[in-house]
């Protein structure tokens, strides 16, 4: 009984504890998301002019790149918070000898559609499913910085 009365009185002063100190809740809101957007995607990005005016340039060019096997420059077509991601992933796709296999799938898009202005989508059709189930393996998203250059978000 004794012990019973000990941990209810460490669990209420625990719990008192944390009500006086809580106090009230902060909350952090940004008062101008423009301003972020802008720094992400062109201000302080140095190679926010590469790229294409169109998302089918823009993936052509990246196709282009990867087929000279430059990868440093194929990294330059994706938007900043993703490169070191993905020049990681293209470079295990090289060192495992099956950058030609992402080159021809990117070769066989068939379709695309933008979101709004600003974003769009490629799927990859996945060649292995039958002719009946054309279903899309992989999406490829694309959006417009402020200089008006499509950036890769994910491969």
């Amino acid at each position: 009984m004794r012990s019973l009365f000990i941990m209810a009185f460490v669990l209420g002063a625990g719990f008192l504890g944390l009500w006086f100190l809580g106090g009230k809740e902060t909350r952090i809101v940004n008062q101008n998301p423009d301003t972020l957007s802008s720094l992400n995607n062109g201000s302080i990005d140095q190679f926010s002019d590469i790229g294409g005016k169109t998302p089918q340039e823009t993936l052509a060019l990246l196709i282009k790149t990867l087929e000279k096997n430059d990868l440093v420059s194929a990294i330059k077509y994706f938007v900043p918070e993703n490169r070191e991601m993905e020049s990681e992933d293209l470079t295990k796709l090289s060192d495992a000898n099956i950058l030609g296999d992402l080159i021809k799938d990117l070769k066989n898009v068939k379709s695309g559609k933008a979101i709004d202005d600003n974003h769009y989508n490629f799927e990859i059709v996945d060649l292995s499913a039958p002719a009946q189930q054309d279903q899309a393996a992989i999406e490829i998203q694309l959006v417009k910085n402020t200089n008006g250059i499509w950036k890769i978000v994910s491969l």
